[in-house]
């Protein structure tokens, strides 16, 4: 049996060293372009924040993404609800 199509993405909100972005961005692109993400924008300290958005029902495997994205740098999950879009 297949399931209706989903109408709407799902999202998490990063925060990471502007200096890592273009590293985020290729290690994203080789998990199979998983998810997308768009700047928010940095904070005085120069950390960036990212919506990602990816498909309904593929949470588990961003966040082993996330989980194997922070062997390579410092990355920050946001809480649910968090607008990142200032200073921490």
């Amino acid at each position: 049996m297949t399931r209706p199509a989903q109408h709407r993405s799902e999202a998490l909100y990063l925060r990471l060293a502007r200096a890592d972005v273009a590293m985020f961005r290729f290690l994203l692109e080789a998990w199979d372009n998983l998810a997308l993400f768009t700047s928010l924008g940095a904070d005085p300290a120069g950390r960036e924040a990212l919506l990602l958005r990816f498909a309904p029902g593929m949470r588990a495997e961003v966040l082993r993404f996330v989980e194997a994205a922070r062997t390579e740098f410092p990355l920050e999950l946001l809480p649910a609800g968090t607008h990142p879009g200032g200073p921490a």
